[in-house]
C-alpha cells in the first residue's frame, strides 16, 4: 500500500511541474509579443503617402528656427611693426636705467651714469650740444618739447636765447640733475611721432658699460604688416578668396589675402590688407599697441556666414521644375534656399516656429545652395 501511494504522488507532482512550465512559457511569449507591439506603436515613424510610387516614407517633425550657416577657422594674425634706429648712444659710463615701451614727449628711455636720456618729437637727429646762441631745427625741436612740458611760453623760433636757457634749467631741476642751462649731445633723442613704442639696442642694458656710438633707441617706421601664419594642412583649407576678420579689443576689421610665402619651417605666411589695399586697421591703427609684434585674434571666413530662418536640409524638397518647397501643417510652402550646410538650410518663405516635415529618406533632388558650410542655431 505504501508503495502504491508513492507512485501516485510522484505522478501528480510531475503533472503539476508540466503545467507550471507550460504556463511560464505562455507568459514569456505573451511578454515578448507585447513588447514587439509596443515598440512598433512607439518607435516607428508615421507614414506619408505619395512620397514615391504609392509607398510610405517615415517622417519626423522639426521646427524652423533662427540660425546661421557658414564656416570659419579660428586662428591668429600677427601684426609686425618694423623699427629703425633713430639714435645712437652719445654718453659714456654704466647704464643705470632703462625704460623702453610706450613713451611721450620728455620721457626718459634710459640713463648712463645717472644722466637721463629723454625723447622729444622731431625728424632731425640731435647731433651737437645745445647752448645759448645756437640756432637750428634741433633747437626748435627742443623748444617745442619745453612748450609742451610747460617750461617755455610762446612759439618755437629755433634760437637758443635766454628764455630757452631758463626753461632748460627748470627742466633739469625737475629731473634732479645739475642746472647748467645747456643740453649735452646724447641727452636728447628725436622720434618722428609721439607717443610711440620704442625699443632699446642690445648694448643698452642695466650694468652694461657704454662708451658712445652704440645703437641706442629704435622707433617704429610706421609700417604695419598683418600676417597670417598657418601650417601646411591649414593652408589647404583656406581659399584665395577667403576673408579674415581681425579683432583687437572691441574693434574688428576685415582683411583679404594679398599674397603668400613659405617660411623656413614649411609654414605658409599669408599677407593681409584691407579690401581697398591699405592696412587692415584702416583709420583705427593708432588704437593698436606699438610693440614690434602683436598677436591679434582672427577668424578666417572660408564660407561667408548667412543668417536667417533655418530648417533641416532633409525637409527641403525639389520639384521637377527645380523649385524648392517644405511641407508644413498647412501643406506645401515654396521656399528659396539661401545657403545650406551641415545638414541645415537657411530659407526664405517660412517663419521661425513653423513645423516642417523631415522625410526619413534622402531628398528627391539636391538642395539648392548646398556649399558644405557649418550651421549654427538650427534645431
Amino acid at each position: 500500500m505504501k508503495g502504491g501511494c508513492r507512485v501516485a504522488s510522484d505522478g501528480a507532482g510531475r503533472s503539476r511541474r508540466v503545467v507550471t512550465l507550460f504556463v511560464t512559457v505562455l507568459a514569456v511569449v505573451a511578454a515578448v509579443a507585447a513588447g514587439w507591439w509596443a515598440a512598433r506603436a512607439t518607435l516607428e515613424p508615421q507614414g506619408v503617402e505619395g512620397a514615391g510610387s504609392g509607398s510610405t516614407v517615415g517622417v519626423v517633425w522639426a521646427e524652423a528656427t533662427e540660425g546661421s550657416v557658414g564656416r570659419s577657422l579660428p586662428l591668429s594674425t600677427t601684426l609686425r611693426q618694423p623699427a629703425n634706429v633713430v639714435a645712437v648712444n652719445g654718453l659714456s659710463g654704466v647704464v643705470t636705467r632703462v625704460s623702453p615701451g610706450q613713451v611721450e614727449v620728455g620721457d626718459v628711455v634710459y640713463a648712463v651714469a645717472g644722466v637721463p636720456v629723454r625723447v622729444v618729437e622731431g625728424g632731425v637727429p640731435f647731433y651737437r650740444d645745445l647752448s645759448p646762441g645756437v640756432r637750428g631745427v634741433d633747437v626748435e625741436q627742443l623748444q617745442a618739447a619745453l612748450v609742451e612740458l610747460g617750461y617755455l611760453d610762446g612759439e618755437p623760433d629755433g634760437i637758443f636765447g635766454r628764455a630757452t636757457e631758463a626753461a632748460v634749467e627748470d627742466w633739469q631741476d625737475a629731473l634732479g640733475i645739475p642746472e647748467t642751462g645747456t643740453v649735452t649731445l646724447g641727452e636728447l633723442v628725436a622720434v618722428a611721432s609721439l607717443p610711440a613704442t620704442v625699443q632699446l639696442g642690445e648694448s643698452i642694458a642695466p650694468g652694461r658699460v657704454v662708451g658712445g656710438g652704440e645703437e641706442a633707441v629704435l622707433a617704429p617706421t610706421g609700417e604695419r604688416d598683418f600676417v597670417l601664419v598657418v601650417t601646411a594642412d591649414q593652408a589647404r583649407l583656406i581659399p584665395a578668396e577667403a576673408t579674415v576678420e581681425v579683432t583687437w579689443q572691441e574693434l574688428t576689421w576685415t582683411g583679404v589675402i594679398a599674397g603668400s610665402v613659405q617660411d623656413e619651417f614649411g609654414n605658409t605666411e599669408f599677407g593681409l590688407t584691407a579690401p581697398d589695399g591699405g592696412p587692415v586697421c584702416g583709420e583705427e591703427c593708432e588704437s593698436l599697441p606699438g610693440d614690434a609684434q602683436v598677436t591679434l585674434r582672427s577668424e578666417v571666413v572660408v564660407v561667408p556666414r548667412v543668417e536667417g530662418v533655418t530648417v533641416p536640409a532633409a525637409a527641403v524638397r525639389t520639384r521637377a521644375d527645380g523649385t524648392a518647397y517644405v511641407t508644413t501643417d498647412d501643406g506645401e510652402i515654396d521656399v528659396q534656399v539661401r545657403a545650406s550646410g551641415g545638414g541645415v538650410a537657411v530659407v526664405d518663405g517660412v517663419e521661425a516656429g513653423t513645423r516642417v516635415q523631415v522625410l526619413g529618406e534622402a531628398p528627391a533632388g539636391p538642395v539648392p545652395g548646398q556649399d558644405g558650410a557649418e550651421a549654427t542655431g538650427g534645431r
